[in-house]
């Protein structure tokens, strides 16, 4: 069956790295995760044509929700270059999943169920109270939830930008294809993960952790405080972009005569457009003006 046979070489080749993972690897077991990642799995990834043979639907399910929890592992590793070609693989597999003809609906099901659980603990580790509660994916009847919640309790903003960034390349990739049911699949998922996300503590997030709070801190505060409020722009950006990719595959649809501009993704995006105007508005700070500018002029240009 090919999707064992995918988790059997990311099982094998992750193996010796996963006991030592910190989230904070030393430099030459960096160089061994990256050299397993960019010449061991990448060319290795299955090509498939129509004629695959994915096996049965109940293991095929399982070796995909393992597939990705092993990958998904590497996005909270502090190192871009490893969250970088694990975000590769991701899309590399969701290119392979096409091309086999089956689990698509898992296998985006299975991503978005990440970005829930990434972003819910990104929040429990931003957010002072201890009382905060983690985000209930309503996909729990998978059992994704179950196998993936352990592995990503160590989640930040950065990891979120991460993820993310796999699912705007495979919505350009999905462009490609020009597969209206993969496209619907997709926007689905991302409709209703969107719905799903805890908006009022993200505002608590990112419009209450400004910049000049960060000042009042210690030294050693204030540093952590500061890679955070960095790592929270770079999600806002992430996800402006994923937005703008998202609204110009409307336009496109709309111009085949297909009706994605009437999609409810359309409508979470559009609601969510005060947010995050309003959490750029609170970045003062001048190394972040410019970025803040830009973000800004992305969402008027939506309006």
């Amino acid at each position: 069956m090919q999707h064992s046979q995918l988790c059997r070489l990311i099982d094998e080749s992750l193996r010796p790295f996963t006991d030592q993972f910190a989230f904070c690897l030393t430099k030459e077991t960096e160089k061994d995760l990256l050299i397993v990642l960019s010449q061991g799995m990448v060319v290795k990834v299955p090509v498939c044509n129509n004629k695959c043979s994915v096996g049965s639907h109940c293991d095929d399910h399982n070796c995909l929700t393992k597939i990705i929890g092993d990958l998904i592992l590497l996005l909270l590793i502090e190192s871009q270059y490893v969250q970088h070609l694990a975000g590769n693989i991701l899309v590399a597999i969701s290119n392979y999943i096409v091309a086999s003809g089956g689990n698509w609906d898992e296998f985006m099901q299975s991503l978005c169920v990440c970005l829930e659980l990434l972003i819910s603990n990104a929040l429990l580790h931003s957010l002072v109270r201890a009382s905060t509660k983690a985000l209930v994916s309503k996909h729990d009847s998978s059992g994704v939830i179950i196998a993936l919640k352990s592995k990503l309790k160590n989640a930040n903003w950065s990891s979120v930008a991460c993820i993310i960034r796999v699912l705007r390349n495979i919505l350009k990739r999905l462009k490609q294809d020009i597969d209206d049911q993969l496209l619907k699949v997709y926007l689905n998922s991302i409709s209703y993960c969107l719905a799903s996300v805890p908006w009022d503590s993200m505002d608590e997030v990112h419009v209450g952790q400004n910049g000049d709070a960060v000042r009042k801190f210690s030294e050693d505060a204030f540093r952590t405080k500061a890679v955070e409020l960095e790592s929270r722009i770079v999600f806002r950006g992430t996800l402006v972009q994923l937005f703008c990719s998202l609204l110009n595959q409307s336009g496109w649809m709309e111009a085949a005569g297909g009706a994605l501009n009437k999609h409810p993704v359309i409508c979470e995006i559009s609601n969510l457009i005060p947010r995050l105007l309003a959490w750029c508005l609170c970045d003062g700070d001048s190394n972040n003006m410019c970025m803040s500018v830009y973000f800004r002029h992305k969402m008027l240009v939506w309006i």
